[in-house]
């Protein structure tokens, strides 16, 4: 009796394992992945793109190939995964892999697993094989020796700006002119300086001499106060002090010389007293030769100083 029921329950585990591997068997029958190229033609090292996709029981868990996998033929660059779908018809997975391929074979297939996790191992589903066509647009056959073709047509070439020359340019004539200034600076400085005063010196003389003229021939003694004040106006400048406004004392004091003080009182009583006077061209011969040896004394110290 015990010897039946050990046989009944061998041929009962039997059938159980036949049973349980057939319906593992139809499971994966029923999990069909599916894996294709998105273009039907490549070239060598030119990118292709695959995608996989299954779609399963939303309680069984999968995973798909990762940079771990051997896509050989092709290489894997970079892989980009979908967030998963459900709907009544199951869960779908999906994912588009980036490739290269630098094999020169006409035909080149690939099929990927999907990997089903069980509780002890994962089982690979493989989808059905998918190729492409390699271009061979790119490719150089090494058995032919390339024949060199004369090419005698110029072609004309387009015009650039030359930054590099421009800047260049400006660092070496900046550098000229900043060599120049180091050694010749100062006196061209002072050169410059006494071509300011001898300009506005001529301009002064030019201006009095013409007022001076009016004065003496039509006795004019509204041309004699202009020539003053255009006197006035120059020392100012020459000076740097205000002689425009200083009273005829102050001009004294600091212009101290008696035939200038003499003229400047004798023109004060010609101008405020309204009398006429043979004399005032003298007079004003004399202001004028007392601005000329102030701009001589500024010329001077102008060349004596070692810094303007």
């Amino acid at each position: 009796m015990a010897r039946v029921f050990q046989v009944f329950f061998s041929v009962l585990m039997g059938f159980s394992l036949c049973f349980s591997g057939m319906a593992r068997d139809a499971r994966k029958q029923r999990m069909k992945p599916k894996g294709i190229f998105l273009t039907d033609s490549i070239e060598v090292g030119k990118p292709v793109y695959f995608s996989l996709s299954v779609r399963h029981n939303p309680e069984s868990e999968i995973f798909f190939p990762d940079s771990t996998f051997d896509f050989s033929p092709f290489e894997l660059i970079g892989q980009r995964t979908f967030v998963s779908s459900t709907d009544a018809r199951g869960t779908l997975d999906s994912a588009v892999y980036h490739l290269v391929s630098f094999d020169v074979s006409k035909v080149q297939k690939l099929r990927l697993p999907v990997f089903v996790f069980q509780k002890k191992d994962c089982t690979a589903v493989y989808t059905a094989p998918d190729s492409v066509l390699l271009i061979k647009s790119n490719n150089i056959d090494l058995r032919k020796k390339p024949a060199l073709k004369e090419e005698t047509r110029l072609v004309p070439l387009s015009s650039e700006f030359n930054f590099s020359m421009l800047i260049g340019s400006f660092a070496l004539i900046i550098g000229v002119a900043g060599s120049i200034y180091w050694v010749f600076g100062r006196d061209i400085y002072k050169q410059w300086q006494l071509l300011k005063l001898q300009r506005r010196h001529l301009e002064y003389v030019r201006s009095f001499n013409r007022l001076m003229r009016s004065a003496r021939e039509k006795s004019n003694i509204k041309d004699a106060e202009k020539a003053i004040i255009i006197w006035k106006n120059y020392l100012e400048r020459l000076e740097k002090k205000p002689f425009a406004t200083y009273t005829t004392r102050e001009i004294i004091d600091n212009m101290p010389d008696d035939e200038l003080a003499d003229a400047l009182k004798n023109m004060d009583s010609i101008v405020y007293g309204q009398s006429r006077s043979g004399n005032m061209d003298q007079y004003l011969e004399v202001l004028k030769t007392g601005a000329t040896r102030l701009y001589r004394a500024k010329r001077k110290f102008v060349l004596d100083s070692p810094v303007v």
